[in-house]
């Protein structure tokens, strides 16, 4: 069981704040202000939230059906027989950046046999997000945040009942994680034209940096001997991820699939 350290108090408001080990910025539940646990002070920057518009198990549920019952990856009886045996929704912590980010990179194009030398500089912008949260199971990549419904935190928008999760990293450790994100991503960008590298330096430009707050709905379902996760957008009620069954193959057998399918 996660133990609890001792608390601190808000100081903008004084109210006791619990803290789970490894929070670094947590948010007041009484009056919404961010508190960096490190030094005990409030923290300011941009914080926003996507307000969740299925908020009970009730709402969500039946598009989790619907997507049982949808596509040819599926088993044809997944829907019937499968159990919801556990759903939860969570606000989950998130680092938006806009950022610019230019990669200098040397390499060598080696499938022709001839290698050829490649070199340059490779730019790019980006809304780039970074889960706030260490160890996460959670498929940032494959989520697409709708910052479009983005409207600033306030604790009115916090559904009763959702886990509310602080972050576990600031700032600077997220900008850190951007970097070498970046830095992946655009030797991955770049795999079509180089083989191999032998350098690659990623410098980023942030234009804008927010701290967000987005639900998801986090759905455990039982088909024959096993328990499945099927991640759901609070907001939009589709699916972000997915484990299922096989289509004909034996029991305990899966596979992951992502939003759409």
């Amino acid at each position: 069981m996660t133990q609890v350290v001792q608390s601190i108090k808000c100081p903008n408001c004084g109210a006791p704040l619990e803290l789970e080990p490894g929070e670094i910025i947590i948010t007041c539940g009484f009056c919404a202000s961010d508190i960096n646990t490190a030094t005990g002070v409030k923290y300011i920057f941009q914080h926003s939230i996507i307000p969740a518009r299925y908020t009970t198990p009730e709402t969500i549920l039946p598009y989790a059906r619907s997507w049982m019952g949808k596509g040819f990856l599926k088993p044809p009886d997944l829907a019937k027989k499968s159990r919801i045996m556990e759903s939860t929704l969570e606000l989950l912590p998130f680092f938006v950046f806009h950022v610019k980010a230019s990669t200098e990179y040397i390499g060598y194009l080696t499938r022709t046999g001839t290698n050829e030398e490649r070199k340059g500089t490779f730019e790019k912008e980006y809304f780039w997000k970074i889960m706030a949260r260490r160890g996460a199971e959670f498929p940032t990549a494959e989520y697409s945040v709708p910052l479009e419904s983005k409207v600033p935190f306030n604790l009115s928008q916090v559904p009763p009942g959702a886990k509310f999760l602080s972050a576990e990293m600031e700032e600077d450790e997220a900008r850190k994680v951007l970097r070498q994100e970046l830095d992946a991503h655009a030797r991955h960008l770049l795999s079509d034209i180089v083989d191999t590298f032998t350098k690659t330096e990623t410098k980023i430009e942030v234009e804008e940096m927010e701290f967000l707050h987005a639900p998801v709905w986090i759905i455990k379902y039982q088909y024959g001997d096993r328990v499945y996760r099927l991640v759901m957008d609070g907001a939009s009620g589709k699916d972000i991820w997915a484990e299922i069954p096989s289509p004909g193959e034996k029991k305990g057998f899966f596979k992951k699939m992502f939003g759409g399918a």
